[in-house]
Order: structure tokens, then C-alpha cells, then sequence
């Protein structure tokens, strides 16, 4: 037992170790999955489309990064525990980890809370068969549910720039794939449906980083549409940016940290491809061209309102030492 209370705290030191080297990006930089290589993997590139480079180099499909909000690492979803889960790297790739030490669990759809203090994600109740929404801190400690679903699913959690909503996607409610974008506060636990239509399925939310927006993919069959549209948040000032096809089972929309821009996935030919689009002038650049590829995160650091503190995102010894690791 001795000895593997010693092996415990030699492999977690190592990831502590990782996480305190952690150095933040010094440009700006998108993040995505893409499957050009013959397997799903991160790749990472500028917003520009160059310099496309591959993060990670594992067996398993590797999904959906998420950049922490000081650009030091990236959460991402893996199946390489067998079924999909929750994952930490630094920025280059390296010191790969599970964010949770318990066995794995049906979780996806990763977003970190603006302060850096907590993610909230999506998991599968083994029991129930549904899944709802849980945060935890980014150590994998103190993990909360944060909405109970009786009669249909909650997934695609995004947290509000300021830290007091979440909005996430309800799926089945109203019907059989029926899609909603709900609002949760954390405070008060209200919760408020966004533009709501029995007919529309809305799904894929995205918060501005600015201007309280909301940008999220709308499928409508009568009359037959499929469009992203940005909205405020009260309801107001819907608009179209763009006319594309779109998929639902993955992420495939983000916002430019400055509120200008957005990226979106669009099916071409059978794949999917990463497109640029300005929300103000319309213009479009496509970003990639190999394989299938789809939308993770994008970060600059002039964007931040400070300097980065690694003490938001990383736990101390001294707080693991004086927990209950017994």
C-alpha cells in the first residue's frame, strides 16, 4: 500500500509539473480537429490558415479542444480510455492527461468558465440514459451538477462572458429531435428558453466575447432552411449571416476573440471544411482543405484583460497536500 501511495504522488506531481510549465500562447491561434491524416486528431493553425500543425499523435479520435481562458492549455475530448472523456494538454501538445482520476465517463462538449475556475460539460447518467450538464474544477475535483433532465437531454454547454449564465442545447423535449438553446442562471437557477419555436431546432450556442451575443445553427423544415444566425441576448436583433449545410453532431462554431468574426465547419463534397466569416462586411475565407475538419477554439492574448496568472488554472501542492489525498 506504501508503495502505491508513492507511485500516486510521483505521477501526480508529474502532472502538476506540467501544468505549472505550462506557458501561455504568444499569438493568436485556432485550434480544431481534423481527420486528414487518417485518424481524428488536434491540429492547430493561424487565423489566417497557415502554419497548420498536428498536437496530438494517438490511436483514438480526438476531439472538440478548447483553449483555457490564459491560452495556457487545451481540454479536449478522447476515446482513448474506451469511451469518450475529458482531457488536458499543454498548448504544444504535450503532457497529455485525463482531467478526471475516477474511471471514465460519457463526458463531451468541454467549455471553461471565464475566470478559469471551472468547465462545465456534458455527461451520460448511466442510470437514467440521459445526459445533463455538470461543472467541475479543471483538477477534476468538486464536480456538480448543474441541470436535472427527466424527459430529455442537455449537452453543448457554453458559458456567458461574464460567469453568471450558462446556455446550453435541449434536445427531445418537445418532441423527437427537437433542439432548444436554454439559459440557466447559476445564481437563481431560472432558466429562459431563447427565441422559442416548436418547429425550429436550434442548436450549436456560442457567446460573444462582446456585445452579449449569441450565434447559434438553426434547422428548419418548412420552410426548408439550414443557417447560422447571431442574436442578443434578450431575443432582439436576430440576423442571418450565412446560408450553409451544417452538422450536429460535433462542434463547428466559435467566435473570433474580438467579436468580429466567426468560424464555422460547412459540409463540402462529403467533408467538412473550416470557413472564416466576418460578421459585418460578409466576407468568407476557407481555412482548410485537407480532409474533414472541424471547429475547436480560437485565442489571442491581446485579448486578455490581463496578464496570464497560471494560479487560476492550476492546482498547488500546497492545496493537494492539505486535502484529502490520505
Amino acid at each position: 500500500m506504501k508503495v502505491l501511495h508513492v507511485f500516486f504522488f510521483y505521477f501526480l506531481s508529474l502532472g502538476l509539473l506540467c501544468s505549472v510549465s505550462a506557458k501561455p500562447l504568444a499569438t493568436e491561434k485556432i485550434i480544431f480537429s481534423s481527420n486528414r491524416d487518417g485518424n481524428w486528431e488536434i491540429y492547430m493553425m493561424n487565423p489566417d490558415g497557415s502554419q497548420q500543425v498536428r498536437l496530438t499523435n494517438h490511436r483514438a479520435s480526438d476531439l472538440n479542444p478548447v483553449f483555457s481562458p490564459t491560452g495556457e492549455e487545451i481540454l479536449f475530448v478522447s476515446d482513448r480510455g474506451g469511451e469518450r472523456d475529458l482531457y488536458m494538454m499543454r498548448t504544444d501538445g504535450l503532457g497529455e492527461r485525463p482531467m478526471f482520476r475516477t474511471a471514465p465517463a460519457y463526458r463531451d462538449y468541454p467549455a471553461w468558465s471565464p475566470d478559469g475556475e471551472k468547465i462545465v460539460y456534458a455527461q451520460l447518467d448511466r442510470d437514467t440514459k440521459r445526459t445533463t450538464l455538470y461543472t467541475a474544477k479543471p483538477d477534476g475535483t468538486s464536480v456538480n451538477r448543474v441541470v436535472v433532465m427527466e424527459n430529455a437531454d442537455g449537452t453543448e454547454p457554453v458559458w456567458s462572458p461574464d460567469g453568471t449564465e450558462i446556455a446550453y442545447v435541449v434536445l427531445d423535449e418537445i418532441h423527437w429531435a427537437s433542439r432548444q438553446i436554454r439559459f440557466i442562471n447559476l445564481k437563481t437557477r431560472k432558466q429562459e428558453t431563447l427565441l422559442p419555436d416548436d418547429d425550429a431546432r436550434r442548436w450549436q450556442p456560442t457567446w460573444s466575447p462582446v456585445h452579449n451575443k449569441i450565434a447559434f445553427a438553426l434547422y428548419r423544415r418548412e420552410p426548408p432552411q439550414q443557417s447560422i444566425f447571431i442574436v442578443n441576448r434578450d431575443g432582439s436583433g436576430l440576423q442571418q449571416i450565412v446560408d450553409v449545410l451544417v452538422v450536429m453532431r460535433t462542434k463547428m462554431l466559435t467566435w473570433s476573440p474580438s467579436g468580429d468574426e466567426l468560424l464555422y465547419s460547412q459540409s463540402i463534397g462529403g467533408k467538412s471544411h473550416i470557413f472564416k466569416i466576418n460578421v459585418v462586411t460578409r466576407g468568407i475565407t476557407q481555412l482548410t482543405r485537407d480532409g474533414s475538419n472541424y471547429v475547436g477554439d480560437w485565442f489571442d492574448p491581446s485579448a486578455l484583460p490581463v496578464s496570464p496568472q497560471p494560479q487560476l488554472l492550476t492546482t498547488t501542492w500546497g492545496e493537494i497536500k492539505s486535502g484529502d489525498w490520505k
